[in-house]
């Protein structure tokens, strides 16, 4: 794919939190012989050795210094933080990251919320202050229906989940995906119909323009009274002003959010205290150096032996 590979190839690596450094480390043990660096660190006439940038949240413009880019390798499931670099090479292709891993923690967080949702966990909590000893509830799972909105690894792993635990979900994709022993639907009208009987939305997109702000009082309204909300797809999918009237009208009873539209969470923001949103920092799932860097080394193998990387992004539809 692309053009040649530059004569003695440098992987240019980027990261937001804690850096580049565990992740050069854990590429190069992955991969040992790799010369791979830090993005912002490369200079001079090393730019035009780099031919793959494994990155999140890369600084605009540090991708068109690489003339000889032929793969963007995203360090997570999604590809905003690269879409929006309006300096990106539009030729060079786009790859997230599939990594198991990945998908087995994303499934944890979201079971975890639906459960703790269910099961009233908070309430519970709560009686311990009370030294109160309650015997009269009963949590039949029975009722709960969960529609998954994204159906690609991440919610084919947690509608698989589901079933094994005996909790009914349905899928909905854009257009129709046919996924093997996971219950799918598609399409507009198909999403209508399948908020009408879901009491738990688990939002998994990619944020599109599409999809941007499809978390909103219209969806809300469609679903039945007392629903639950789970958002741990980007922050860009809820329209942050129609939650807290949706949970004071009880169309929701709670809403689980790992993604905002400003992150960090501004300290003065209303949903800090209210105890209907559980809030976490964007943990759902967490990224793992050492499992993501098999991916991230057999893609690199792929595009300097001419092969197809895994994960690819069609630019049109932007996942």
């Amino acid at each position: 794919m692309g053009a040649a590979t530059p004569e003695n190839p440098i992987v240019a690596v980027h990261s937001t939190g804690d850096g580049p450094s565990a992740w050069v480390a854990a590429l190069k043990e992955e991969m040992p012989g790799v010369d791979a660096r830090p993005a912002l660190e490369i200079a001079g006439d090393d730019l035009a050795r780099v031919d793959v940038s494994i990155s999140w949240r890369l600084p605009h413009g540090v991708l068109a210094r690489f003339p000889n880019l032929q793969l963007v390798q995203s360090i997570g499931a999604g590809v905003d933080h690269i879409l929006e670099d309006p300096d990106r090479p539009g030729h060079v292709p786009i790859a997230r990251l599939i990594d198991p891993f990945m998908a087995t923690s994303m499934t944890h967080h979201i079971v975890m919320q639906i459960l703790r949702w269910h099961r009233q966990a908070d309430k519970f909590e709560g009686y311990k202050t009370e030294h109160h000893w309650p015997m009269s509830e009963a949590f039949d799972h029975r009722h709960l229906h969960v529609a998954i909105l994204g159906l690609g690894t991440l919610g084919e792993h947690l509608s698989r989940a589901l079933t094994a635990l005996e909790i009914r979900s349905t899928g909905w994709t854009r257009s129709p995906r046919a996924v093997g022993g996971v219950a799918s639907v598609s399409g507009p009208a198909a999403l209508d119909d399948l908020l009408t009987r879901s009491n738990v939305v688990v939002c998994l997109l990619p944020l599109t323009t599409q999809t941007e702000g499809i978390l909103g009082s219209d969806l809300f309204a469609k679903l039945p009274k007392g629903a639950f909300l789970v958002n741990v797809g980007r922050g860009g999918h809820l329209v942050e002003e129609d939650l807290i009237p949706a949970l004071d009208s009880g169309r929701l009873s709670a809403a689980a959010l790992d993604v905002f539209r400003q992150e960090p969470l501004p300290s003065d923001h209303p949903f800090w205290d209210d105890e209907r949103i559980y809030i976490t920092p964007h943990i759902a799932a967490e990224v793992n150096p050492s499992t993501a860097s098999i991916v991230f080394a057999e893609n690199i193998r792929r595009i300097r032996t001419g092969g197809t990387p895994t994960g690819l992004v069609d630019l049109g539809r932007g996942y």
